[in-house]
């Protein structure tokens, strides 16, 4: 599809090419009518050996109809027009995670994408959905700054009495061991996957080298994080355990792992609500460099404050010595 002709798709105008992969293209869009801002996904035309089917296309307006999450992106609707498919889903304006770590990230953003994002998880694992594809470029930011997980492409359903599925690819450098191998997963996958992004939000890399197939290199224990943030390695640990049956059972675990190492943390504590807390209501209350900033603040107002008192108290000592002089 050409970068400069936009498709004409009935019920919208297309304002913005967003991005394209492997299967379409991304537009930002007005539903027409509604006038809902939307983020509209062109497919291949069917004739394009890489064109998505109608089966897949179908999969993932089911997944994404089981969801509800604030930190699950939401479908609105999907059609055809002429030889394209096309599916109109949530329009997200903060920009995308792959953005923020090129610009660096702050610990206090750091938490709280790994907690929306566990959250969003929690959800789609308690409905038997695997998402299979957690990486910076799948994670977008609202208005408000809650991190949302997109794109269900290849995420799929288990089997009602089997947790596992069987993936129909992945992204080399953030796939599980077992997913690479093109092995049964569960949502532990998914968090192997999240492990690797929050390394890469924390240093800028990926943990290690993949090739083409995704199996990574001389993978071996969880890279030690840098001194600064060595305080949250035990969650990295649990993340990017190489077998799956070492990874945290369900994000309801992490969740907690990550609330305990916080109140570990004298200036992380403010940051996550207390850990009894409901998942799916608790959020990430602040952050990291802000509750700092308000600090320093407070502290020279106070300075400030203490020094016009001590001039104040002076110039009254003064003027009575002159006065009793006089």
């Amino acid at each position: 599809m050409s970068r400069e002709a936009a498709p004409q798709v009935p019920g919208f105008r297309i304002l913005r090419r967003l991005g394209a992969g492997s299967s379409g293209t991304v537009y930002h869009a007005i539903q027409d009518g509604t006038e809902r801002e939307v983020a509209l996904k062109v497919f291949e035309p069917a004739d394009d050996p890489d064109a998505t089917t109608p089966a897949q296309i179908e999969r993932e307006r089911e997944v994404a109809a089981s969801l509800r999450h604030r930190h699950l992106a939401r479908i609105h609707a999907m059609g055809e027009h002429g030889d394209r498919r096309w599916l109109a889903s949530e329009y997200l304006a903060g920009g995308s995670l792959a953005e923020r770590i090129a610009a660096r990230m702050r610990v206090g953003e750091v938490l709280q994408v790994v907690r929306d994002v566990l959250q969003g998880l929690g959800h789609a694992h308690a409905r038997g959905v695997v998402h299979g594809d957690v990486k910076p470029g799948n994670i977008l930011f609202r208005g408000t700054g809650d991190a949302v997980l997109v794109d269900y492409g290849i995420a799929a359903f288990a089997r009602e009495g089997d947790r596992r599925v069987r993936m129909q690819g992945g992204t080399p450098g953030y796939m599980s061991p077992e997913q690479a191998r093109g092995e049964p997963v569960d949502g532990r996958s998914d968090f192997f996957s999240l492990g690797v992004v929050l390394h890469e939000m924390l240093t800028g890399r990926v943990p290690w080298p993949a090739d083409a197939g995704g199996e990574a290199r001389d993978r071996g224990q969880a890279p030690l994080l840098p001194a600064r943030h060595r305080w949250l390695q035990p969650l990295l640990d649990a993340l990017l355990a190489e077998r799956p049956e070492d990874r945290p059972e369900d994000a309801r675990a992490l969740l907690s792992l990550l609330s305990s190492l916080c109140a570990a943390s004298p200036e992380a504590q403010s940051l996550l609500p207390h850990p009894g807390d409901d998942i799916e209501a608790g959020r990430v209350h602040g952050r990291y460099e802000s509750v700092r900033a308000r600090r320093r603040q407070l502290r020279r107002a106070s300075a400030r404050a203490l020094l016009v008192l001590a001039l104040v108290l002076i110039g009254a000592f003064l003027a009575t010595r002159l006065f009793a002089g006089g």
